[in-house]
């Protein structure tokens, strides 16, 4: 009996070893980055049952299946999209950005700041009322309180008055909006639908390739992005104080290159068409130039990190970036610290407050990487900041969703615009100008910070290629 038991023992033993090999070796194949196929390698042999339940229903996904049909959608939305566009016909600085997008560069746009919840709110109210047409709307967080619900009311109104509504969110389940806000809507006629993800074998939770994007066009006139989310978090009212952040409004042939990510993510979430928006065939009299940059995980290379990397050479004078989470891919890493090595004025804009602990420890990291260079990190005091705003020199500028984190330049779908033109760029320089006035160099070195700050930060940088 007990040779019997040995035997049974040592069958189960062997299996559970080869489906653990068999495991790391999806995941070695399905992992986005080298740093996240070890961290499940090893989990996967160190603990096989757990390690193998773990990835199946976090990690594992059919990522090849959806990377293709992602991007036969990409190429169904945006067939022919530049042939009528006005482009500039000199030499620009946004040409890197451009040849990254995989769109042209427009001219004739003109751009708004809105700062703060405030702000943005209003202005996305005032453009929606006057819909007459169409209205697309797509958030990553909408959340059923005061803010969503006074949004979801707008919509409705809207969609009675006979204006077709489509909104796209991204959800995790049993976390995101009740099924009562969201039949409210589609009761109204409100066409609404979660962004898809890849298939996996176990479970419906997805913590990678979420669609991170912003974005609100109006009758295809007139487009709203930012790193704004439907928050009450961002009029004030949050645990860690109001939400500093900054959505955008343009005008312009750029409406267009926004509207089309709209419309892919829309035939991507649906496997339905919309109609393309009407290009206007007169150049309008806006003085900025612009292109959309939409980073997809489904891309063949990392738009994301790409993008980081191309504002680092662009840069002749300063580069001033302000993100929420900074953990950036090493290419990133190295890009910003050639950029201040070679005299450029690097500023990076981070949060003295956290929303997200691991992310937040894993930023202090990564501080003295830039600093021993002669970059600067700074933290903004008075409450969270979270918008992801770039300005290069005296004439480029970026506004949108796009983190200075690995999962931003991997693993996300973002937008945002890039904008070439003097009044960009003191737009937002005045308001940068303004946030690092409330703002504290950092000045110490992680080793002189308290030995459990470092500890978590050393820690948490580990994590920082799944943060």
């Amino acid at each position: 009996m007990m040779e019997f038991l040995t035997i049974s023992n040592a069958g189960v033993a062997f299996a559970i070893g080869l489906l653990s090999l068999f495991v790391s070796y999806r995941a070695l194949r399905t992992s986005r980055t080298p740093q996240g196929a070890v961290g499940w390698i090893l989990m996967i042999i160190l603990l096989p049952l757990v390690g193998m339940l773990l990835y199946f229903i976090f990690g594992y996904a059919d990522f090849k299946r959806f990377e293709r049909n992602r991007r036969l959608s990409d190429a169904a939305s945006f067939e022919g999209a530049g042939d009528d566009m006005p482009s500039p016909a000199a030499p620009s600085r946004l040409t890197p950005f451009a040849k990254i997008a995989r769109l042209p560069i427009t001219k004739g746009n003109d751009m708004a700041l809105l700062i703060d919840g405030h702000a943005t709110f209003d202005a996305l109210n005032e453009a929606i009322c006057t819909a007459t047409s169409r209205i697309m709307v797509q958030f990553y967080t909408i959340k059923d309180d005061s803010v969503g619900r006074a949004f979801r009311d707008v919509l409705i109104e809207r969609s009675k008055a006979g204006v077709d509504v489509y909104l796209l969110h991204d959800e995790l389940p049993l976390f995101g909006l009740p099924r009562a806000f969201k039949k409210t809507l589609s009761d109204a006629g409100v066409h609404i639908s979660r962004t898809k993800h890849p298939a996996r074998v176990i479970g419906p939770f997805q913590l990678n390739f979420r669609n991170h994007r912003k974005l609100v066009v109006v009758d295809d006139t007139v487009a709203f992005t930012g790193g704004i989310n439907l928050s009450k978090a961002y009029i004030g009212q949050s645990p860690i104080g109001p939400w500093r952040d900054t959505f955008a409004r343009f005008h312009g042939p750029v409406v267009t290159q926004l509207a089309l990510h709209f419309i892919s993510d829309w035939r991507s979430a649906q496997n339905a068409d919309l109609a393309h928006p009407m290009i206007a065939k007169t150049t309008p009299p806006g003085p900025l130039k612009a292109v959309s940059l939409a980073p997809s995980p489904a891309e063949d290379f990392a738009a994301g990190n790409l993008y980081f990397i191309a504002l680092a050479h662009a840069a002749e004078k300063r580069l001033w970036i302000s993100t929420p989470y900074f953990a950036p891919d090493r290419d990133v890493l190295t890009a910003l610290r050639f950029a201040a090595l070679r005299g450029v004025d690097v500023k990076v804009l981070v949060p003295d407050r956290a929303d997200h602990y691991v992310a937040y420890f894993a930023a202090l990291a990564y501080f003295d990487d830039l600093r021993s260079v002669g970059g600067e990190v700074w933290t903004y005091q008075p409450a969270f900041i979270h918008q992801k705003v770039a300005l290069v020199d005296d004439d480029l500028a970026s506004v949108g969703s796009i983190n200075l984190d690995i999962r931003s330049g991997l693993l996300n779908f973002e937008i945002t615009v890039v904008m070439e033109g003097e009044a960009a760029a003191s737009a937002v320089e005045d308001m940068l100008r303004t946030d690092f006035g409330n703002a504290t160099k950092v000045e110490t070195d992680l080793d002189d910070r308290p030995v459990l700050t470092r500890i978590a930060a050393r820690v948490s940088r580990l994590m920082s290629p799944v943060l």
